[in-house]
């Protein structure tokens, strides 16, 4: 009887030591608001007012598992695993991959860390020194339909390095594998970029590129709204069909955070369509043509300039005011080149540490190009402005 009490205090003891060795944490963002988009496309070239409950409008809704075990002499091994969902209708996000948010397994210790499977570059990271902290997806589609990846694309099949934190400098690297047999650079990826952040400053710089995928295929969520740009594009798989870099800064000055960002999108594969110009193109509708032109992401836009200021002042400590303004400056081949300008004003408070309530209000203006619309999926059609009206709670666990 005394050795069986002696045993299962030993093994009691053995668990314990494992138990406080390793952890897992399950943790989620559920953000949902009743919405007001005017000037929805309808059918041919008219639209309509559209009112009703959206699902991750500023963070995406989600549900992650990510935990860590001590492996002695500083090494720890990691995983996260994160599924993204719609919480209006229960249906999962990501086009219904199963993690499609992330999904990670690898290494940190004194060298920084290593991650195998699929997650998002460094221009994710610094992007939360732009009106992305503030809007999340909101912005997104005058960020080039997020061909600039501010909002958090993914990059399969990857591994990314990153380094530790020294003195507020810290940085990474990101390879995505084509995984295409006899064409090794078809749908490959890289990525890099640095950052320092020291108290109320902070300052970031990423690169990102993408290779032409085989066919139909893709590596990488390149654009998730548009595959014109490195499926369906011109030129052969191999070929680079994407070149993205964002320069992001801000600073806190007591009650007032400031911040700018300015990214350039570079298409190489962009064709001129048939038609010479927007006019011809459009025939007096925004709503973007079958062949694809004159349309962020489109087959002959080239290159995309975005320019992003913004200010998050806080009355109180649960209250602030946040606001501000995007203009992207887009190039077409043999054509004028297009416009697009969103202001965005809005208000945050905070009911406690993990629940908030917001209020937010958008309006987006074109200019010699299509629309894509402040809520992808929701195009002004014939129309070259839209606006758009959100009131939400956010909560988190």
């Amino acid at each position: 009887m005394k050795k069986s009490l002696l045993a299962l205090a030993v093994l009691g003891a053995f668990a314990s030591a494992a138990q406080a060795q390793s952890s897992v944490t399950i943790y989620g963002i559920i953000d949902a608001s009743l919405s007001y988009n005017s000037k929805v496309a309808t059918t041919g070239t008219g639209n309509g007012n559209r009112m009703g409950v959206d699902s991750g409008a500023i963070n995406g809704s989600r549900i992650g598992f990510k935990g860590s075990e001590d492996l002695g002499g500083g090494l720890k091994a990691l995983f996260n695993l994160e599924n993204g969902f719609n919480l209006d209708n229960g249906a999962a996000a990501q086009g219904g991959t199963l993690w499609g948010r992330t999904s990670t397994v690898g290494l940190s210790g004194n060298f920084g860390a290593v991650l195998l499977g699929r997650q998002k570059d460094f221009t994710d990271d610094i992007a939360a020194f732009t009106s992305v902290k503030d809007f999340g997806g909101m912005v997104s589609q005058v960020h080039a339909r997020d061909l600039d990846r501010t909002n958090g694309e993914r990059v399969n099949n990857s591994i990314r390095y990153n380094t530790p934190n020294i003195n507020g400098f810290y940085g990474s690297a990101i390879y995505g594998f084509g995984e295409q047999a006899g064409q090794n650079s078809a749908g490959q990826s890289f990525g890099l970029g640095g950052a320092y952040s020291n108290g109320p400053f902070n300052v970031g710089l990423a690169y990102f590129q993408a290779k032409k995928a085989a066919g139909s295929a893709t590596a990488s969520d390149v654009n998730s709204s548009n595959a014109t740009t490195c499926t369906n594009a011109a030129g052969s798989a191999g070929d680079t069909c994407l070149k993205t870099w964002t320069l992001a800064t801000s600073y806190q000055f007591g009650p007032a955070k400031v911040y700018g960002s300015w990214s350039r999108v570079k298409l190489p594969l962009a064709t001129a369509g048939s038609a010479s110009s927007f006019s011809a193109a459009s025939a007096a509708s925004y709503a973007a043509d079958s062949t694809g032109q004159y349309l962020v992401g489109g087959v002959n836009n080239e290159k995309n300039d975005i320019f992003d200021i913004g200010v998050n002042y806080g009355l109180t400590p649960a209250l602030s005011l946040v606001g501000s303004v995007q203009y992207t400056r887009a190039n077409f081949v043999n054509a004028s080149n297009g416009r697009l300008i969103q202001l965005n004003l809005g208000t945050k408070y905070a009911l406690s540490k993990r629940t908030s309530l917001y209020a937010i209000y958008r309006n987006l203006r074109a200019s010699d190009t299509y629309s894509p619309g402040v809520t992808s999926g929701q195009a002004p059609g014939s129309d070259s402005s839209q606006n758009a009206f959100n009131a939400g709670i956010i909560h988190t666990f």
